[in-house]
């Protein structure tokens, strides 16, 4: 396998670049150059270096790999079942695509997965040995995924990191501060003050994703592992809302909502789609879940972006929010 070593840009094919990771990673991509694959790209200033493909999962054009060492970054997932058809033609059989399309340049894959692969919560600094327990479709769509790339990868002798994150702030956050914002709007909080969950932002994360690729570019020996990512120290219920309300000029909340866990399981049991998501959202908010992330603190290069106070980085995220 031919290296690419030293302090020089390199090549990688992403996918899902318009979406809030895609973007982020397009943001620090310094002097490395990208292949992105777009459905519509169309009306967006790119910048340099970045070579953009009209395409998706299951019509990916020849000229997206180029002819020589890269990395792909795979980030285009179906998160949300906004159409009702379900998860596993992105997730499952889209990664199925992408990966029978790698060339042999290809040094390894980065994948964009969620620690929902590891179950209901609470979780308090569960680590990639936990056993792989999902319970929602999303959730096993991306067990699969993750499955399908590391025995790719282990097969053709290249790289695979799976990225297991739980919630991302920052730059183009459309989900976690829009939802707190509004419950507090409302005077309400769910879970308790002592609920704790982790966090990074985006940024942070695609500048660890940047070092992983490095890293499968420079190194004679590929390796197959998932990586939890999130600052090592989780962000307490009390602490978010309480810098919400300063930073925003927010009232306090004056009902604490807490949910029991048999109304937990009747949700999730229950036959509705509807229920079923309300089970998982009410999950995300009134139970912790914590990472933990020793394993990527060993990487060299990642120990000061992971001890990153998770409140001056919430407090950061304000400033974008805000505008």
């Amino acid at each position: 396998m031919a290296l690419v070593t030293g302090g020089e840009g390199f090549d990688v094919v992403l996918l899902g670049a318009t979406g809030l990771m895609g973007q982020a990673i397009l943001r620090q991509r310094g002097a490395h150059s990208v292949h992105a694959l777009v459905r519509s790209p169309d009306g967006r200033a790119w910048g340099e270096d970045v070579h953009v493909h009209r395409g998706d999962l299951h019509a990916i054009p020849e000229a997206l790999f180029p002819s020589h060492p890269y990395v792909v970054l795979h980030f285009a997932t179906k998160p949300r079942d906004t159409d009702g058809t379900g998860f596993e033609r992105t997730n499952v059989e889209g990664t199925q695509k992408l990966l029978s399309r790698l060339t042999k340049d290809c040094r390894g894959v980065i994948h964009g997965s969620s620690m929902s692969v590891y179950g209901p919560g609470p979780h308090l600094g569960v680590t990639e040995a936990h056993p792989l327990n999902p319970v929602t479709p999303l959730a096993r769509s991306r067990v699969a995924s993750e499955a399908l790339i590391t025995k790719h990868a282990a097969a053709a002798g290249m790289g695979a990191a799976l990225l297991r994150t739980r919630f991302l702030i920052g730059q183009g956050d459309r989900f976690v501060l829009p939802a707190m914002v509004k419950m507090l709007e409302r005077r309400r909080q769910l879970g308790a003050d002592t609920v704790a969950c982790s966090v990074i932002d985006v940024d942070d994360h695609a500048r660890i994703i940047w070092k992983l690729a490095r890293r499968m570019m420079d190194t004679p020996r590929p390796e197959q592992r998932a990586y939890n990512v999130a600052y090592s120290r989780p962000l307490v219920r009390s602490e978010f809302l309480g810098t919400l309300v300063q930073g925003l000029g927010l009232p306090p909340p004056v009902v604490k909502v807490r949910v029991p866990d048999l109304l937990l399981k009747a949700l999730r049991d229950a036959p509705s789609r509807r229920a079923q998501a309300l089970a998982e959202r009410l999950e995300l908010l009134t139970r912790s879940q914590c990472l933990d992330v020793a394993r990527l603190k060993a990487v060299p290069g990642m120990r000061a972006l992971l001890a990153r106070s998770p409140v001056e980085a919430l407090r950061a995220a304000l400033d974008t929010f805000r505008s």
